[in-house]
This record gives structure tokens, C-alpha cells and sequence, in this order.
């Protein structure tokens, strides 16, 4: 519950939410984290909890019926046990429009409280898919360890129903989905849909259930709005879910991790000031250098990682096959120097690259973080290019305008650690690709490559070269897509939230779309999450400016930068609010941030990291933000952002 510290703000968007039984009362100040300073008057709410549950409820709480691997193999129910008590489910049946599956009568199979289990088509396909272990399977006895059901189910891709049945054959639960027209015992209104706007096919997803935000337990009303994919819901609904992703409970992350530590943290400013901190923190590897990151495109950072191979440390990279524009040769060439010297690299397959019928877990890995030693962590914005990270051979320097932060807080440390153990699983997941150095997409460059000048931005300064590192007591807190950067009762936008009159939040970002949804929407019908929360926070009296780049925007588009800058700049005016909007370059290489600054009464915030203000960024690609209260960290970010704001439009 350590993120539910400002409750009015968040029963504003969960009173829809089913909870059982009595209310409690909270004093919201009294909490520890996240909400309001501690001299406020205290404010009470009645908020229901999940005291008096049923003894045993089991739901179906997602369920991948429209797979994306030829046969379907990997086809998946999940049930979970949302009572008090543990539930035997010998003699329970899954049953489609078709066919019917029980679970044996001499099975010893319990779900106990709290506790969620799959049942799937194949084991060994599954596994390959989710990364999960299943509990039983229909359609053939791919592993003996797994319960096998009585017969094979069968799940209709565009339209069905699925019903949980007891061993009374009495239903438990129903899921009715798609086009089905068939009414079904168990169920009331429309039948679900999976979330298809935007870039976004049903193809490959799992409907999953909305999670109540307390007990983080799946919801019930037996109606399609029960269900993450729920377009009448901006907070809560509008999900996509994939799999092989994490989130699924607080120890999957379905919240961003939250913790205190003292820390020493640096605070490295791009272009200027990038590339000697992060090179001098590979120089320190002992053991280990795990690295997940969309691009390596740096020839002398490459130099630095051979060196660190030389001594005996181990380096993984993670990458994207798909960048825009293909994977350069010059990454070609550097991979190629690091697989030479024991580096261990590895591909996220491409959309159509992958194994026949199998689909990446992500549609872009794009996050930009590394792990040394398994004790410091560098996490930012910024991809390893000499764009990025110039080494400074002549100043002053520009380039691309971008953030590190380099950190051995504990909690970051563990976080960043079972995410990266997470996506790297070659050995389970067919979306990992190897760098193999004659593959004509996954290998080396070609044998006339010749490297190339780096490209010089011309400045008339770069203060910001020099990093700024401190040790102080701070809150940290790890939050990723796609597990929780959409929450709206945690990590940034909880914060946002809380913004009142002499508050302030400052964004740097490539770019912060006016609304998400398909190209040709609107605000209103397509609302970016984000976006509409900063003007609500100015609307309360916060001041919230957003800085936006101008260089690499498309500045005739119904989502560029431009476009965004121009609705803030009406509904400011129109309403009177101390919110603006400006495009800029301050370094001429463009800005590649993504940085959110929040001062809430008086209390200063930081977040750092790979996501930009984009659905596709929150809702399917691998992304990374940091998030501290480390005055140091704040007071170096603002005093970039005053300084890029005033030269910019």
C-alpha cells in the first residue's frame, strides 16, 4: 500500500473498482511516502478494503486465445484465487462454446490464496512464450511433470466464451469475448474486446482483468469492464498485455519498486559531460557489465568494453534489432570488436525476424540502463553514440541534449538486476537473437566499411560538462514499461497528481504527444494520460513548462512537438494557467530527454530515463525510469532545464 499515500486522488479514479466488506478509516497524512507533507491538517477517508472476502473465489483472470504461433500451442488461461481460503480443482472443468476440459478427479492440484496458476495448451510452448511455468495443459502431453485435463479445449480467436465450472459443475466464473452473440450464464453486457487502437493488433494478446489497486487482486462484476482493455476507462483501461511480460503481481513489479537507501549518485549531462563518467564507470568493472540498451554505435566506448573483456569481466548487452533505419554498420563494427574480445551480445528479434509464428515480447527494447559489478547501476537517456557521448577533442561541444544518472542505491541495484535477468533468457525466450559476425542482419559490417568522421554540432557553449556526484539519504523508486508506467496511483503521474498552487514540474522530452490512440484522433477521444494530468496539475495552480524537441520533430504532424506546443499554449491562454510549451535544441544535436522535475511543497523530485511521452512507449516497449528525491540530482537537472529554456523558442 505504499503508494496509495494520497488517497483522494486515487479513489477519484478506482471507485469503480469492486472491493469487499467494511470501510477503514485513513489519515492520508500520517503515511509515509508520497503523500502530502507531514505539518498538513489531516484529512479522513472511508476507504472499502478486502476485509470479509469469500473463503475461496477463483476467477479467470487473463486469457491468451488469439496466439500468434502457428497451432496455437501456447494458448493460455490463468485462474486465481481471490478468497481467503485454498480451493481443490479436482473435478473442475474449463469449458468453451465446444468443448470441455476437467481437471482429473484424482488430482491433487490446490490454488491457494492469493496464489494464480496456468493452464495452457502446451508446456514446452508456453514456457517459450510467457517464461512462466504452467501448471496443466489440454492439447498433449508435451510435459509429463504437468497436469494433463481431461480433453483437449479449443478457444476461438475472434468470438467465444470460457467458463470455470466446480466440480458441482456449478460456474464459477465466465470470460465472453470478442464478436460472441451467444448470451452465456454468468456474464451481463458486451463482451470483451482486446485494445486495438493506435498501432495495436488484437493478434497476440492476452485479455487480462483490471487489478484492484489495494489488494492488487483480479476485479469482478462479471462485465466487460472488469477487463484491462476497457476503452470507457483513460485511468485504468486502454491496456495491452503481452506475453512474456512481467507485472502480474507487486513481486512481477506489477508497482514500481519503492524504497529509501543512502546513496551516492553522479549526475552526467549530455552531450558535454557523458561519456567520461560513464567510461571511467566501466573502467571500475571487476566482475560483471550487463548492459541493456536500444543502440552501440561508439567506437571508443566499444575500446573501453574490449579493455574491460581483457581483464576478465563479463559483458551481456541486450539490443533492438528494429532502430529506425536498420541496425548501422558502425554498430556492426562494434559488436564485431566485442563478440572478438567474449562479449556476450544478443538481439530482440525483429517483428518479422523471429522464429515462424513467434512474435518479440516487445516491440522495441528500448531501454537504456547497465548493471557493473552488481553493485552501481547507469541508468538515463541516452543512447552510445558519438552524438550522444562526443568525446570532447574540441570545445565547446555539441551533440545531443541527455541525462545518466549513476547510482549504487541498493533497490535500484536489485531492480535493474531482475529486470535485466528477466529479458535475458536465450535459453527460454526464441525472440533473443545472437550477434553472430557473417549473419547478414544479426552479424558484422561489411568488408568495404569504413568508419566514419563523427559529425561536429557547433555551440557557443557547453556548461555542463563537468558531473556532479553527492551521497545523501534518498526514496528511489525503478519504474518500467510495460509492468507500471501506466499506473496512475504510483511513480510519476502519483505525483503529478498531488501538484497544487506554488508547485512546479518541468519536462524535457523528445517528444510528449497531444494524444495517443490512432493518428487521426483527438484529445478528448484518445487522451495522452500524461499530458492531460500536467494540464489538470496546472489547473489546480501548479506552474508545469514543457521543453520539447525541435529538432528531430515533424513539425507538420497531428502528434509532432508543434502540435502539442500550440494546445498548450490555447488551453493555457484560454483557461489563464501558468502552463507553456516550448520546441528547442540547445545543444544543435537535438533533444533526446526524457526528464520529469516535480517540486511539491518544497520536496523536489527527479526521473530520469528511456520514456517518451508516447503510447507505444508505455504500453509495449521495455523502458526504464529512475525516480529520486536526492536534492542534488534535482537542483543539477533544473539547472539544465532554466538554462536550455531560456535559448529555446
Amino acid at each position: 500500500m505504499q503508494w496509495l499515500n494520497f488517497f483522494p486522488n486515487v479513489l477519484r479514479r478506482v471507485r469503480h473498482l469492486p472491493l469487499w466488506g467494511l470501510g477503514l478509516t485513513l489519515m492520508t497524512a500520517a503515511l509515509p511516502l508520497w503523500g502530502r507533507a507531514q505539518s498538513e491538517p489531516q484529512s479522513t477517508l472511508f476507504l472499502p478494503i478486502t476485509y470479509g472476502a469469500p473463503p475461496a473465489r477463483v476467477l479467470i483472470a487473463a486469457a491468451h486465445i488469439d496466439s500468434a504461433i502457428s497451432g496455437e500451442p501456447d494458448e493460455a488461461i490463468l485462474l486465481w484465487n481471490v478468497g481467503q481460503d485454498s480451493q481443490a480443482l479436482a473435478g473442475w472443468q474449463l469449458e468453451t462454446k465446444t468443448r470441455a476440459a476437467a481437471f482429473p478427479i484424482t488430482s491433487t492440484l490446490q490454488i491457494a490464496p492469493g496464489q494464480r496458476l496456468w493452464c495452457t495448451g502446451e508446456a514446452a510452448a508456453f514456457r517459450q512464450s510467457f517464461g512462466e511455468e504452467p501448471a496443466c495443459e489440454w492439447a498433449s502431453d508435451s510435459d509429463p511433470a504437468v497436469l494433463n485435463l481431461t480433453n483437449k479445449l479449443q478457444l476461438t480467436n475472434t468470438r467465444g466464451w470460457i467458463a470455470l465450472k466446480n466440480a458441482d459443475g456449478k460456474v464459477v466464473d465466465v470470460l465472453r469475448y470478442g464478436d460472441e452473440e451467444q448470451t452465456v450464464d454468468g456474464w451481463t453486457g458486451a463482451p470483451v474486446q482486446p485494445y486495438t487502437r493506435g498501432d495495436v493488433s488484437a493478434a497476440g494478446q492476452v485479455l487480462e482483468r483490471k487489478r484492484d489497486p489495494v489488494s492488487g487482486l483480479p476485479v469482478d462484476h462479471d462485465v466487460a469492464t472488469d477487463w484491462a482493455s476497457d476503452l470507457t476507462d483513460a485511468a485504468w483501461g486502454r491496456r495491452v498485455r503481452m506475453p512474456g511480460w512481467l507485472g502480474w503481481d507487486d513481486a512481477t513489479l506489477a508497482l514500481p519498486t519503492l524504497a529509501n537507501a543512502y546513496a551516492t549518485t553522479t549526475v552526467a549531462v549530455g552531450p558535454e559531460g557523458l561519456y567520461a563518467p560513464l567510461a571511467a564507470a566501466f573502467n571500475t568493472a571487476a566482475g560483471s557489465i550487463d548492459l541493456s540498451i536500444y543502440t552501440f554505435e561508439h567506437p571508443q566506448m566499444t575500446a573501453v568494453l574490449v579493455n574491460a573483456l581483457g581483464r576478465g569481466v563479463q559483458v551481456r548487452m541486450l539490443l533492438e534489432a528494429s532502430p529506425p533505419g536498420g541496425i548501422d554498420d558502425l554498430q556492426r563494427w562494434c559488436l564485431a570488436q566485442l563478440a572478438a574480445a567474449g562479449a556476450d551480445i544478443r538481439y530482440l528479434a525483429a517483428r518479422d525476424e523471429a522464429p515462424t509464428g513467434y512474435r518479440p515480447r516487445y516491440r522495441f527494447t528500448h531501454a537504456k540502463y547497465g548493471i557493473i559489478d552488481g553493485q552501481r547501476v547507469l541508468l538515463g537517456t541516452e543512447n552510445f553514440t558519438t552524438d550522444s557521448m562526443p568525446i570532447p577533442a574540441r570545445k565547446p561541444v555539441g551533440g545531443r541534449r541527455g541525462f545518466y544518472l549513476l547510482t549504487d542505491a541498493p533497490p535500484v541495484v536489485q531492480t535493474l538486476q531482475q529486470l535485466f535477468a528477466a529479458d535475458w533468457q536465450p535459453e527460454r525466450f526464441l525472440d533473443l537473437r545472437p550477434f553472430e559476425l557473417t549473419h547478414a542482419k544479426y552479424g558484422g559490417p561489411p568488408d568495404d566499411f569504413v568508419m566514419p568522421e563523427p559529425t561536429q554540432w557547433f555551440v557557443d557553449e557547453s556548461p555542463f560538462g563537468e558531473a556532479i556526484t553527492a551521497a545523501s539519504a534518498g526514496r528511489f523508486a525503478v519504474i518500467s514499461a510495460p509492468e507500471n508506467a501506466l499506473r496512475p496511483d504510483a511513480g510519476i503521474w502519483a505525483l503529478i497528481d498531488q501538484a497544487n498552487a506554488g508547485d512546479e514540474i518541468d519536462l524535457t522530452q523528445l517528444y510528449e504527444h497531444k494524444y495517443w490512440g490512432d493518428s487521426t484522433s483527438n484529445p478528448i477521444a484518445d487522451p495522452n494520460p500524461r499530458l492531460a494530468a500536467l494540464i489538470e496539475a496546472a489547473r489546480r495552480g501548479a506552474r508545469v513548462y514543457l521543453l520539447l524537441d525541435a529538432f528531430f520533430d515533424d513539425s507538420d504532424g497531428l502528434r509532432s512537438n508543434r502540435a502539442t506546443v500550440e494546445y498548450i499554449t490555447a488551453v493555457a491562454s484560454a483557461e489563464g494557467l501558468d502552463l507553456a510549451a516550448r520546441l528547442g535544441n540547445p545543444a544543435r544535436g537535438g533533444i533526446h530527454a526524457k526528464v520529469v522535475l516535480l517540486r511539491l511543497a518544497g520536496q523536489p523530485w527527479s526521473a530520469v530515463g528511456s520514456l517518451n511521452g508516447g503510447e507505444i512507449s508505455h504500453k509495449m516497449n521495455r523502458e526504464v525510469v529512475l525516480l529520486t528525491d536526492q536534492p542534488h540530482v534535482y537542483e543539477r537537472l533544473f539547472e539544465v532545464f532554466v538554462h536550455d529554456w531560456k535559448v529555446s523558442e
